[in-house]
């Protein structure tokens, strides 16, 4: 009898018993595809007995689905009640058998990160002899309650392990391709209530909070009561945008683009493409990732010479939805990215969606209810954007650029 308690000899031992035994039989919540001993088991299918394999929270990838479709070895809990959850490999030939008992699932993970614990026994061991047997009719009452996978199953599984990949990588902490130097509850603001988000944010001066919340009231009458972006007067539209204006004193808030002269020439030629992307946000309800990538997609085609960039365009939208969207400028980068875990460098659309966005859509306090308060209501209306006062270096916005 072993304890095993690492990954690598996790591996070597399946692997080990894989080559070694012409019989198989094992029961698992999940496995994935990419790894070398699904491998083996694929290359040598005739070895497996019978295997039954879990599904629940779409943890099995679809490739080990479609490697057994129709298969009469090795058969899926596609739909459990409960959770189907055990961790049992058996391997026997005559006079000999092995088998691995434990916390160690048939994935990736288990083999190369996790930490897992799982106990080897063989028919060698002494007080053992039932053993095998148990296992057996374990796992063969586990078969009962499993099905063989057909193409039509396989092809309903991976269109709906598509749809809840993205979450399921959330609830890991794993936010977009960048792996995150801390998990969502180490974050100081991810894990905050409504209660001490508002805290938080009125810790800071009261004149700096109420210029900043009047300048969210300006910009969202401006969006509601002008037809769109390009009908907007150029002071009005300067102050959304965040570039110097005589017309409202607050215009250097949540991210002032001072310095960014491109921006400045294509908003002051009042470029189609800048307000054809607005548009492509919508007003009310949860912006999506495709209304987002629409938006993107217009306004890039303001800038045929380049000047966009994750700052310009994350105001606009800060602007335009300031209860989804963050402005991530220079005087609130640093401060955010260590926060979150995140590079500072290299902040693209694709990783302000997927590192910015989605921790803060799945922060408590951005789920909270709408407050009952008209003075804590207007922060919540606009509390993406108000992290800026959170993690803002400067005091002024005349300092910020």
């Amino acid at each position: 009898m072993k304890l095993i308690t690492t990954n690598k000899a996790f591996a070597s031992n399946l692997s080990r018993l894989v080559k070694d035994y012409p019989h198989i039989s094992f029961a698992v919540a999940w496995a994935s595809a990419n790894t070398e001993i699904f491998r083996q088991l694929t290359a040598n299918p005739t070895k497996i007995q019978r295997a039954v394999i879990g599904t629940h929270f779409y943890q099995t990838h679809p490739d080990v689905i479609d490697a057994f479709i129709d298969s009469q070895r090795v058969h899926f809990i596609l739909q459990p009640e409960g959770i189907f959850h055990p961790k049992v490999y058996l391997f026997w030939k005559t006079g000999s058998w092995e088998a691995i008992i434990g916390s160690a699932n048939l994935t990736a993970a288990a083999l190369t990160i996790n930490s897992e614990a799982m106990i080897l026994v063989s028919s060698s061991d002494e007080d053992v002899p039932e053993m095998r047997g148990k296992i057996t009719e374990l796992i063969d009452e586990y078969w009962k309650h499993a099905k063989p996978a057909t193409k039509t199953s396989a092809a309903s599984y991976r269109a709906l392990w598509k749809v809840h990949q993205p979450a399921l990588n959330r609830l890991s902490g794993q936010y977009g391709n960048t792996k995150s130097s801390k998990s969502p509850i180490e974050s100081q603001v991810m894990k905050m209530t409504w209660e001490q988000f508002l805290g938080e944010v009125k810790k800071h001066k009261f004149q700096e909070i109420e210029e900043r919340l009047n300048l969210l009231d300006v910009a969202r009458l401006a969006f509601a009561q002008n037809i769109n972006f390009a009908s907007m007067e150029t002071g009005l539209r300067q102050t959304i945008a965040g570039v110097p204006t005589l017309f409202n004193p607050n215009w250097g808030w949540f991210g002032s683009m001072k310095g960014a002269g491109r921006f400045r020439r294509v908003l002051n030629a009042n470029n189609p493409h800048l307000s054809s992307a607005l548009d492509r946000i919508p007003s009310a309800g949860n912006v999506t990732f495709a209304q987002y990538k629409d938006f993107l997609s217009e306004f890039v085609k303001a800038f045929p010479s380049g000047g966009h960039g994750v700052a310009v365009s994350s105001r606009m939208l800060a602007m335009k939805r300031p209860d989804q969207f963050v402005c991530v400028a220079s005087k609130n980068k640093s401060k955010l990215c260590i926060d979150f875990g995140i590079k500072k460098t290299g902040m693209d659309y694709e990783r302000y969606w997927d590192e910015i966005i989605q921790r803060i859509l799945d922060s408590p306090w951005w789920n909270s209810e709408a407050p009952n308060s008209n003075d804590a209501l207007r922060v919540w209306n606009g509390r993406a954007a108000m992290l800026d006062v959170i993690y803002y270096n400067d005091k002024r916005p005349s300092q910020l650029g």
